[in-house]
C-alpha cells in the first residue's frame, strides 16, 4: 500500500476486513474545537477516533511528547489496530494531524501498511462521499 491513498481508492476498499480507517484530527486549545465531538457528528463509515492529545507522555512537562511503546501499543489495540491491518489515516484539522499519526505508527513504532488519505475528510465530504 502506498503512503498516500486517494478517496477513490478508499471508497473502493471500505468494508475490507483488514482495513482500518482512523480519524486523527487534532486541534489546539485556542481553536476551541473538540475533535471527538466533530468525529461523533460526522466521520468516514467504519472509522475510529484516535485521540492524539491523549496518546502522549503524561510525565513530560513538554506538550505532545511521544508515549511509551507500551502505552502506544495499548491505545492502538483499543482502536482495533494491529498486525495485519491496513490503516488509512485522515484528519479535518488545519494542522494536518494525520501526518503525526502516520509518523508515530509508521516511522516510530514500526507499523506496516499505513497511509494518509489524500485531501483528508474535507475532500471526502466535498466529493459527496458517505459519512456516519
Amino acid at each position: 500500500m502506498e503512503s498516500l491513498v486517494s478517496t477513490d481508492w478508499l471508497a473502493a476498499e471500505l468494508g475490507a476486513s483488514d482495513l482500518r480507517v482512523v480519524d486523527a484530527t487534532y486541534f489546539l486549545a485556542a481553536d476551541q474545537r473538540n475533535p471527538a465531538a466533530e468525529f461523533e457528528a460526522a466521520h468516514i463509515p467504519g472509522a475510529v477516533f484516535m485521540d492524539l492529545g491523549e496518546i502522549v507522555d503524561p510525565t513530560s512537562s513538554l506538550p505532545m511528547m511521544l508515549p511509551s511503546p507500551e502505552k502506544f501499543a495499548s491505545r492502538m489495540q483499543s482502536l482495533g489496530l494491529g498486525d495485519g491491518s491496513r490503516i488509512v489515516l485522515y484528519d479535518n484539522s488545519p494542522y494536518k494531524s494525520a501526518a503525526r499519526a502516520w509518523w508515530m505508527l509508521d516511522q516510530v513504532f514500526g507499523a506496516h501498511g499505513v497511509a494518509i488519505l489524500d485531501g483528508g475528510f474535507a475532500k471526502w465530504q466535498a466529493e459527496g462521499r458517505p459519512v456516519e
